[in-house]
């Protein structure tokens, strides 16, 4: 999965795809999977706790720099989150199956929530300090190792497997909305005008929010035990991942995408309007809005039109104009051309995304879908500290334009893993149970059995 912290997967227009689309879907997107109440409440609080992870994400680094001044500080905290978060998914993706995937849910709400509101109460008295940030993200990380597998695998659980595409888009819009867009338009308000302890205490009170969502749910499926220990339960989500060569292959490809474009894709995005078109923050606020609106067009757009029929083929040409969109970026000549871009770059990653956790899901054995989605997690999770040390470096050795052409290219590439034999085995499937082999038809001479 692409992430936009480089950590998220729509169609290029090429023919192939049109033809493999259903027309649009007469009722409205979203109305069919919030009938399901467990999903709606699921959605619910996780779109409020989306907006307030905007929050914090403005706030955090705010209150960073007020203790220390030093950006050195505020890498620290961001990288110790990603290590923390890259260390226990494998470990979290087997608790997910082995306990009730609501329940690990709620758990890791109530520390998030309890850790943040802890800190908002520090803030207020003064008494914050680095180290007590650096401990949050700790504890931010840890519990985002357990909670990203489990709200992978608990939604085919509460949902029939023909809406998992619509859902997907429907938790894709929130997410752009909520997480990049309005979140973080909130947080620079709120740390303004009353500060960043009442940041920290609203991002607190989100995740009240979302627990209390999950507590409401009622009658979700109960995990069965898996193997005799935590080592034996990794080792049969890795084993399950490589022999499926469709998705072995696409984890290991998008971690070279990720690493090489997309996880430095917002640290190259600000220094690019400030150090190449000596632009200002509005600039860059209308850049960064830009991968916000084309993921939320991303999402509206696949709300309406139903599953790909060739999933596949449909996600990595989505990634591969993604990258080709990434790499324009850094080649245009004007600001308002790489806005356009970048909107571009992220509504392709995003449509892409909401293609891919529908197919992860319905091809995975519901008692290793925690797994495996903590493998796929892993790879957008562990390369970001990478991927962001890594295009550094290259700036300074090369500048901001040439790294994220470099990046972009690389990233376009990546779709040439369409060729491996096996990677489109699902889409196969998909074409062979639409249109089975007709029966053999007996010879003309022929009048009886």
């Amino acid at each position: 999965m692409i992430t936009r912290r480089g950590i998220g997967r729509g169609a290029d227009g090429s023919a192939s795809i049109q033809m493999t689309m259903h027309e649009p879907a007469e009722q409205p997107p979203g109305r069919a999977v919030l009938r399901h109440r467990n999903f709606a409440l699921l959605w619910a609080g996780q779109t409020v706790s989306l907006a307030g992870n905007g929050i914090f994400m403005v706030a955090l680094p705010l209150e960073i720099l007020r203790l220390t001044g030093n950006p050195l500080g505020l890498a620290l905290v961001i990288s110790l989150r990603a290590v923390s978060t890259g260390i226990f998914l494998l470990i979290g993706g087997v608790i997910v199956d082995r306990f009730p995937r609501r329940l690990v849910m709620l758990a890791s709400d109530a520390a998030c929530g309890v850790s943040v509101s802890v800190m908002a109460f520090l803030i207020a008295a003064g008494q914050a300090r680095l180290w007590q940030l650096a401990l949050i993200a700790v504890i931010l990380g840890i519990a985002t190792a357990f909670f990203k597998p489990a709200a992978t695998a608990i939604v085919p659980d509460i949902l029939p497997g023909e809406l998992l595409h619509r859902a997907s888009s429907l938790s894709s819009l929130s997410e752009s909305l909520a997480l990049f867009l309005l979140g973080p338009l909130a947080g620079g308000l709120i740390s303004a005008v009353a500060g960043t302890g009442w940041a920290f205490a609203i991002d607190g009170a989100s995740f009240a929010v979302s627990a209390a969502c999950l507590a409401a749910m009622r009658g979700t499926p109960r995990t069965k035990p898996v193997g005799p220990g935590l080592l034996a339960g990794v080792t049969d989500g890795l084993r399950f991942c490589y022999s499926q060569r469709w998705l072995g292959c696409s984890m290991a490809a998008l971690g070279i995408a990720n690493l090489a474009c997309f996880a430095p894709f917002y640290v190259l995005e600000a220094l690019l309007a400030r150090n190449i078109f000596h632009a200002g923050p509005v600039a860059l606020g209308v850049l960064y809005a830009a991968s916000g609106g084309g993921g939320a067009a991303a999402a509206l757009a696949a709300g309406r039109l139903r599953t790909p029929r060739r999933r596949v083929l449909a996600i990595w040409m989505s990634w591969a104009a993604a990258g080709t969109c990434a790499a324009l970026v850094g080649l245009a000549p004007w600001l308002w051309l790489s806005v356009v871009f970048a909107g571009l770059t992220w509504g392709l990653a995003t449509y892409g995304n909401i293609a891919w956790f529908p197919l992860l899901q319905q091809e995975t054995p519901s008692d290793l879908l925690g797994r495996v989605s903590s493998v796929d997690w892993l790879f957008s999770f562990a390369v970001t500290p990478l991927g962001v040390t890594a295009a550094g470096a290259a700036v300074a050795a090369f500048g901001v334009r040439a790294t994220l052409v470099a990046g972009g290219v690389i990233a376009a590439a990546t779709g040439s893993v369409l060729l491996v034999p096996g990677v489109t085995d699902p889409d196969k499937r998909a074409v062979r149970d639409r249109w089975p082999p007709r029966p053999a038809v007996s010879g003309a001479g022929e009048t009886g059995p």
